[in-house]
């Protein structure tokens, strides 16, 4: 009963899959072999039935033939009449001359008649003739026969049928399950089908593989979850790509304008320090606010190269306290400035295989993230802790963290959540850091504000 509502179900669902060549290869050719081979088993046991059935009309004829040899009994047509009430067969006597006597009981078939000396030998007959079973047998002691005729069965009967019954109740529930079978295997290659377009988008698909499919433990699961990882894998890619021609296009700007910015940058540097003797008290501070300009400015074209031009970096020993605290000092301005301090806790030297610039250029992109990060200001900690062949500086603010997309797209290029930036500073600080065999975490202190973690290994 379970089969046959699972049944109806599925195909009260079906109009929703259209049936494919699939289901016609799975169900017609396993339902019509299931079929034929209950029928040749049917065929096969009535076969046996009719012999078996024979065989028994032959004993009949032979024990009764034996009783009649040994007893003197007359082979008239009472006798006949007699034996066929008894048996419930035609009973009839064929003498030597060739006479026939019969039993009165029904109609004497006369195609039998006609046919009776052709099987009248010393050995006993029984075969079908027509619509009717014969059995011929000679009488001990005698040259008559002793003949019995019936009707011959039509059809399975006894064991034939209860089998038979049994066989198409089985064959039409196996045609069921071979129909669920194939909705199984049918309705999910045909979802995946409709849903192959999508491997040629750009973007995640409206409508994904269904997770009971990908949830599957089978083939059709592993094909559903290759095929879902497949198109992640296509988009990641489209997405580097992407990532890869700005960033090829950045890196022409950058290499094209670092020459031309590097030199009026250096200029207005230089005739700043000229002249800030010659200003006034009041004037010192458009000095100081020039210098950062062009720090400023010095320091967007450096990320530019160091992000378009990888190049390995130029290792020397380096202490990284004294790198922490020479980024400070020059960024000491903009952060009281911006009424923000840098904290530093370092307990001793960490000397480390480095290149200065692009680990400074790092340090202070870190130090500018945390102090934009607190409008309303606050401190800046950067702690320092040395174990097991390496330095692990942590950099710490009291603003309002990482958002949950910032994590996940964590050193993405050109992905921004503040207004005007460009979004290459923590593209920069991972790829440097990465370069020196180091590595870079983000998250959120549990107190509160935005926690990056720089490991990079002594030297030795």
């Amino acid at each position: 009963m379970s089969i046959l509502c699972s049944l109806s179900r599925q195909v009260a669902n079906y109009d929703s899959v259209r049936r494919g060549s699939l289901y016609k290869r799975l169900v017609i050719p396993l339902s019509a072999f299931v079929l034929l081979a209950s029928l040749g088993l049917a065929i096969w046991i009535s076969s046996l039935q009719r012999r078996e059935s024979l065989r028994r009309f032959e004993r009949t004829a032979i024990n009764n033939a034996g009783f009649m040899g040994q007893l003197p009994l007359p082979r008239s047509t009472e006798m006949a009449n007699r034996l066929s009430t008894i048996l419930e067969v035609r009973v009839a006597f064929l003498s030597e001359d060739g006479r026939i006597t019969h039993s009165s009981r029904e109609r004497w078939p006369t195609e039998i008649e006609k046919q009776l000396k052709a099987f009248s030998g010393d050995s006993t007959t029984a075969t079908r003739i027509g619509d009717y079973d014969l059995a011929i047998t000679p009488l001990e002691s005698s040259q008559d026969h002793l003949i019995l005729v019936r009707d011959t069965e039509e059809g399975l009967t006894g064991i034939g049928v209860w089998i038979l019954i049994p066989t198409l109740f089985l064959t039409a529930a196996f045609g069921g399950l071979v129909f669920l079978l194939a909705d199984r295997i049918v309705r999910p290659l045909t979802l995946l089908t409709r849903w192959l377009p999508n491997l040629k988008t750009n973007e995640e698909p409206a409508n994904p593989i269904p997770g009971s499919l990908t949830a599957r433990s089978d083939e059709l699961g592993q094909l559903a979850r290759s095929l879902k990882d497949t198109h992640q894998s296509l988009l990641r890619e489209q997405k580097l790509r992407h990532q890869s021609e700005r960033l090829a296009t950045l890196g022409r700007i950058a290499t094209s304008l670092a020459h031309e910015i590097r030199n009026p940058a250096a200029a207005i540097r230089m005739h700043a320090d000229l002249i800030e003797p010659r200003v006034e008290a009041e004037g010192s501070e458009s000095i100081n606010l020039i210098r950062e300009e062009v720090e400023r400015i010095t320091d967007l074209v450096n990320q530019w190269l160091f992000v378009a031009r990888a190049q390995p970096p130029e290792r020397r020993p380096h202490d990284l306290v004294e790198m922490l605290k020479n980024v400070g000092r020059r960024q000491k301005p903009a952060l009281t400035h911006a009424g923000t301090h840098l904290e530093i806790n370092a307990p001793k030297p960490a000397l480390i295989e480095c290149d200065k610039l692009r680990i400074e250029q790092v340090l202070r992109n870190l130090i500018v993230n945390s102090s934009q990060a607190m409008p309303a200001g606050g401190p800046i900690i950067a702690r320092l802790e040395l174990a097991a062949g390496e330095a692990r500086l942590t950099i710490q603010d009291s603003g309002s963290g990482f958002s949950s997309e910032a994590l996940d797209r964590f050193g993405e290029p050109f992905f921004s959540e503040r207004e005007g930036g460009m979004g290459i500073g923590l593209t920069l600080a991972r790829e440097v850091i990465q370069a020196h065999d180091g590595a870079i975490e983000v998250s959120n202190h549990p107190g509160g504000g935005a926690l990056v973690s720089v490991t990079l290994p002594l030297s030795t």
